[in-house]
């Protein structure tokens, strides 16, 4: 029988996800090594030694990428292998515990005082928003108790960057593909407590008895300047949040955890200008951007629209995408107003809901238009209007 050994090392590559260049790289490279070696057995069984080893030590230097997210991103987003690569390479994903620092000697990314250690740990970063991902070690979170945290940040050096900030911890539950709320770690359903309220039982300590925090940005400016700027990071407490309603946190370790690094992230997206209606309404689509995680729209509409002033959504805004292949995706908006007052030209900033798009898989915008009715009347289906998508 015949063997194509490079077919076959692809094959192997192809079952553990590596890109198509680092795959090629892999192959050359391993051909490369097997001619200048003299095998003492056959050189199929001598390749496919070579490529176990190979394997194992990228596996085991991280030097394979796309493999490994934070426990917050990978529940929340359930990316598949193709986008994680996908947006790695765009920029928009940085797993920082894998960047070289010797590249910015003055990066901080992991600091241990009163015997905690909190270490930068992913970025999910656009124009738009940014999601920074903390692991903790070493603080022992009371039984039954929320843990909470609250960051100062700054990006160069300023503190009004933003116009919006918020964080969570992973409470250790994710959706299972029927939508029930399970634990992360062992796909069991969540239980609850036996109490009036049937509260549930969260699980935030890992089972290393770390933790993650992730902290939500949205950018005040939207044109990209903060990129490639050095953020800081400063925790100058780890707690439990309060039992009182609206009470503020129990501070129950207090120090200065300061980590700095470059921000990067991507400006990539696809733009489209349908200048189209929008359904049966006289509101008319004049542009958008759509990103990997962001979708930044601009309309035209024939009067003011008073809903803003009371931070109602205008209802013509885009809805969510859908995909080449069927697939629905809802997003939510983030930041709107009037671009131009006199003209007319309102905007919308919308944040896509647990999803990182791939953009070139992007068939159209979807815009709501309605509810389908069951026999008795109740609305059952959502419906939409769409308008197709192309890139420029």
């Amino acid at each position: 029988m015949k063997h194509n050994v490079k077919s076959e090392m692809r094959q192997s590559m192809d079952a553990l996800h590596f890109s198509e260049e680092a795959k090629n790289a892999m192959v050359n490279q391993l051909l490369a090594q097997s001619r200048e070696q003299k095998p003492k057995f056959s050189g199929r069984k001598m390749m496919t030694v070579m490529l176990a080893a190979t394997l194992a030590v990228m596996m085991l230097t991280g030097a394979a990428v796309y493999t490994r997210w934070s426990h917050s991103a990978e529940n929340r987003y359930k990316p598949t292998q193709q986008i994680k690569e996908q947006a790695e390479k765009s920029g928009l994903s940085v797993m920082l515990e894998e960047t070289n620092s010797s590249e910015n000697p003055n990066e901080v990314l992991s600091v241990t005082d009163q015997g905690i250690t909190i270490t930068a740990v992913q970025t999910i970063v656009d124009n738009y928003n940014a999601e920074l991902t903390f692991r903790i070690d070493g603080f022992d979170l009371p039984e039954d108790r929320i843990p909470a945290a609250w960051p100062v940040v700054t990006i160069d050096g300023d503190l009004y960057f933003y116009s919006s900030q918020s964080g969570a911890f992973f409470d250790g539950t994710t959706r299972n593909d029927e939508g029930k709320l399970v634990y992360a770690s062992t796909g069991e359903p969540v239980r609850t407590r036996d109490d009036e309220f049937h509260s549930v039982i969260l699980d935030y300590v890992a089972d290393d008895g770390s933790l993650e925090f992730t902290h939500h940005i949205s950018f005040n400016e939207t044109d990209g300047r903060y990129l490639g700027k050095e953020i800081q990071v400063r925790f100058p407490y780890i707690g439990i949040q309060s039992t009182q309603k609206a009470g503020p946190d129990e501070r129950l370790v207090e120090g200065d955890w300061t980590l700095r690094w470059i921000l990067t992230g991507t400006s990539d997206c696809i733009t489209i200008a349908p200048n189209a209606k929008i359904g049966g309404s006289d509101v008319i689509l004049l542009d958008a951007e759509i990103g990997q995680k962001t979708i930044r729209a601009r309309y035209k509409v024939d009067d003011y629209w008073e809903g803003w002033d009371e931070l109602v959504p205008l209802p013509q805004a885009v809805y969510g995408v859908r995909m080449k292949d069927g697939t629905q995706y809802i997003c939510g908006p983030t930041s709107s107003g009037f671009e131009d007052q006199e003209k007319m030209i309102y905007f919308t900033e919308s944040d896509m809901f647990d999803v990182i798009l791939d953009v070139s898989q992007v068939e159209s915008l979807m815009f709501h238009k309605g509810w389908e009715k069951d026999a008795n009347g109740e609305p059952t289906i959502e419906t939409f209007y769409y308008i197709p998508v192309s890139a420029n």
